[in-house]
């Protein structure tokens, strides 16, 4: 079974919620396209990818986020062209994507939506407050605008991520705004 990565070094990475707990950041790597992630299940230890190169990364997530649109949807989730969902943006030295195949709800928006519990890894999230920012990696994140810019400082790619935007940025792209942000609450009635 998959879990979070539980290794002294997942502990340790640079990461980061911004002070209305909407994002949350890491700064960590990817191997055969499986994250070192220590705020969700993920196979990133296991053997079957010991002999894949690590790659640095940041991994974004957020509580309440609009949905991807259709030009930056990037995977055919197994064949079933469902599942594909916003909430998470992650950087690579030369790649830049929005939303991922996935089911439920992102690991940000289990923790700090209107009915989420904080997990102990979430708790411990040290804030980044706005006007500040974090750099590793060759990466730089900063929370602006009610939301977090990231970007590559080599190559210039990055993303902007917020509640009600996104955008993708950089040699290869051109600004895209998704459609507004699915609602986290039931409306009364």
């Amino acid at each position: 079974m998959a879990k979070p990565t539980d290794t002294a070094a997942a502990a340790e990475l640079p990461q980061f919620v911004t002070e209305s707990r909407n994002v949350a950041c890491v700064f960590t790597s990817s191997r055969n396209g499986n994250l070192n992630q220590p705020w969700e299940p993920n196979n990133f230890s296991d053997s079957a990818n010991a002999a894949s190169p690590l790659i640095p990364v940041v991994n974004c997530e957020l509580a309440n986020y609009p949905e991807p649109a259709q030009a930056d949807v990037q995977d055919t989730c197994a064949g079933t062209f469902k599942g594909y969902l916003g909430g998470t943006a992650l950087l690579a030295p030369d790649k830049v994507s929005y939303g991922s195949c996935r089911a439920g709800v992102t690991a940000v928006e289990a923790a700090f939506s209107p009915a989420g519990t904080v997990s102990d890894a979430m708790a411990q999230l040290p804030v980044l407050a706005d006007g500040a920012a974090m750099e590793a990696q060759g990466y730089r994140c900063a929370p602006m605008d009610d939301g977090v810019a990231c970007a590559n400082l080599s190559s210039g790619l990055g993303f902007f991520i917020a509640a009600q935007k996104y955008s993708l940025f950089g040699p290869g792209h051109a600004a895209a705004t998704a459609a507004p942000p699915k609602p986290t609450t039931a409306p009364a009635g």
